[in-house]
């Protein structure tokens, strides 16, 4: 049986929360970070335009 590869973990406290984020890309830099957020948006991602929507929306006055 082979071994199912499990995404590098990440965790931040923040008062009594910790925040745990599980994923590889937190392995870059902060300077990779935003050069692979760049590429995918200029890639056309549509998984990050989305959250860009959402985010946007929860800031709109209704």
């Amino acid at each position: 049986m082979e071994d199912e590869k499990k995404p590098f973990e990440f965790k931040i406290k923040s008062g009594y929360t910790t925040i745990t984020i599980n994923s590889d890309l937190m392995k870059l830099t902060e300077n990779e970070r935003k050069q692979w957020y760049a590429d995918e948006l200029a890639k056309g991602n549509q998984v990050l335009l989305d959250i860009g929507k959402a985010i946007n929306n929860c800031y709109r006055k209704y």
